[in-house]
């Protein structure tokens, strides 16, 4: 245990040392910041994104609803959720110390099990990431304690593995798309053999968890993935 606990400390020391290494978090907006309230969650907002809150609190309350429905699962903590209006906005946020590139839709993060995400203009993908996000939140929360403290304090000793965690983020908030149906069927049909399960690694651990997930639940029930 007091092994796997120095390793884990040692990799988390190397990440923020060395992961910003060659890229700078240039921070030249000044935020003033508001939150809101939902019954469980903590939306803070800036400039004029209230109506961004307003929406946000909204479809958290739904994705808990769902997440907690369909995985038996709750909240012991109120969990935060951080608004930007735009990615350039995301990428000065201090939250985390890690770059936020393009592509990047939203993070969770483990220190403190707080949510942050850009509005990019589509509410319908906003929808998405909020929920999507919020499977991580409940993750970190039942799984991992809440927060990074917990987890290393904890009799914790793995971690789950990225297909798992993104493939059930994504089955969970959108179910199985055409979008994921296309790409698998691509993927299958013109990109060579399947990889095993444990090489899901990067997007692939988005769109081929996804089909996992939905496999688990076809052949066994939703009422398994807890």
């Amino acid at each position: 245990m007091k092994k796997t606990i120095r390793t884990l400390i040692f990799i988390i020391s190397l990440t923020l040392i060395f992961g910003q290494f060659g890229q700078n978090i240039v921070q030249y907006d000044k935020f003033d910041w508001e939150y809101i309230q939902s019954a469980h969650f903590d939306i803070y907002f800036t400039g004029n994104g209230a109506g961004h809150a307003t929406f946000v609190a909204k479809e958290a309350e739904s994705a808990f609803d769902n997440i907690s429905k369909r995985m038996g699962w709750s909240l012991n903590e109120r969990v935060s959720i951080i608004i930007y209006n735009s990615h350039n906005d995301f990428q000065q946020t201090n939250v985390l110390d890690t770059y936020m590139y393009e592509g990047i839709g939203g993070v969770t993060e483990l220190y403190k099990n707080r949510v942050v995400v850009p509005y990019d203009g589509s509410h319908r993908e906003f929808k998405h990431v909020i929920h999507h996000e919020l499977v991580h939140a409940f993750i970190n929360e039942n799984i991992y304690g809440g927060n990074l403290q917990n987890l290393i304090s904890s009799r914790i000793k793995f971690m789950i593995p990225g297909w798992m965690n993104e493939g059930l983020a994504e089955y969970l908030s959108d179910g199985w798309s055409t979008n994921s149906d296309m790409w698998m069927r691509d993927l299958a049909i013109n990109g060579g053999d399947l990889p095993d399960i444990y090489r899901l690694n990067g997007y692939l651990s988005y769109r081929g968890g996804q089909s996992v997930w939905r496999f688990i639940a076809q052949k066994w029930g939703e009422e398994s993935f807890s």
